[in-house]
């Protein structure tokens, strides 16, 4: 006899020793065993349905199971089912937008959307260098469909910007534009600043919806990237357009489906909220862009310097200085 540990064919310690006379079963045995079972379970699920149908248990039960067995998968209806779809994808080219860019006044910015899976930087997102893309995310709901618009730039400038605390510089910049279609016609509002700018703008406790045509004019502010179907007012009350620098035709846009996105595990900024971690990618009735929902004390700063601010106001027939208002919001 050998002690373990020695040379030979013994076993090893920790080796678990079959009881004596008995063997492993080969892989063909377990093979057919594993057959045999699968069989048995199917004809067991078979004649369970058959008693059922013959009255054991409630009829509805017996129904939904025989349903079940012999019922197809589901197709999947996700965003690359949307862009294929002879139904949504008319409407998703029917209303993406045209790219109005504006013309950053210190020269550096020029960037248009792209895709991060390919592009995280200034120099391959340029006007006329890149492919401008948007990622496609369509939200099917019984009172309406939502078709989000979704917008990566490598970075975000805003250090032209009077107040302080909406100057800065960071990575990953995500904005987007927000169609809605119901029985009374087609809406949108576009990101801007954690907020929207829709029926009024992004600092507006109540932004709404404003009413749009096909392939809305949505403007891009540079530096910030942020949107709106206004040239002024973008960043904030009073912030004049600067010029255009171009333009990108909704037919040059470049179409991806938005929920193939997280799949690339990309990291971005820490001041960027990814659009499958925002609130509005499942309610894109939420007042903000963030995680929650909700718009940032930005929102506040904002509508405190266009109600205090020369050019945030307006004179009324009597010739009173009078807050601006929001205008009229789209249901």
């Amino acid at each position: 006899m050998r002690r373990h540990g020695s040379s030979g064919t013994g076993p090893t310690v920790g080796q678990v020793v079959p009881a004596s006379g008995s063997r492993r079963p080969s892989r063909g045995q377990g093979t057919v065993e594993h057959v045999a079972l699968a069989a048995g379970v199917a004809l067991l699920m078979a004649g369970v349905a058959v008693g059922l149908r013959a009255g054991d248990v409630p009829r509805r039960f017996a129904d939904a199971l025989g349903e079940a067995l012999g019922r197809r998968p589901a197709p999947l209806r996700d965003d690359s089912w949307a862009l294929g779809s002879s139904t949504y994808r008319p409407l998703i080219r029917r209303y993406a937008p045209r790219l109005v860019l504006e013309r950053d006044v210190w020269g550096t910015d020029d960037a248009v959307p792209v895709d991060p899976r390919s592009c995280r930087a200034a120099a391959c997102a340029r006007h006329g260098v890149a492919t401008p893309t948007a990622f496609v995310h369509l939200k099917r709901l019984p009172h309406a469909t939502y078709i989000a618009y979704w917008f990566y730039y490598p970075h975000s400038q805003t250090s032209h910007l009077p107040l302080a605390a909406l100057r800065g510089r960071h990575r990953d910049d995500w904005e987007g534009l927000i169609v809605r279609l119901d029985a009374r016609g087609a809406w949108g509002r576009a990101t801007a600043h954690g907020g929207f700018h829709g029926a009024g703008p992004w600092w507006s406790e109540a932004s709404g919806w404003r009413a749009i045509a096909p392939h809305p004019a949505l403007h891009r502010a540079a530096g910030s990237h942020a949107g709106s179907f206004d040239p002024g007012d973008i960043d904030l009350a009073g912030d004049d357009w600067n010029g255009t620098l171009g333009t990108v035709e909704a037919r040059e846009l470049r179409l991806e489906p938005a929920d193939r996105l997280p799949a690339a595990r990309l990291r971005y900024d820490p001041e960027t909220t990814a659009p499958w971690r925002k609130r509005a990618w499942v309610d894109a009735d939420v007042p903000g862009t963030s995680a929650s929902g909700q718009r940032g004390r930005n929102a506040r700063l904002a509508a405190g310097w266009a109600a205090t601010s020369t050019a945030g106001r307006r004179r009324d027939a009597h010739g009173n200085a009078a807050r601006a208002s929001p205008g009229e919001v789209g249901g």
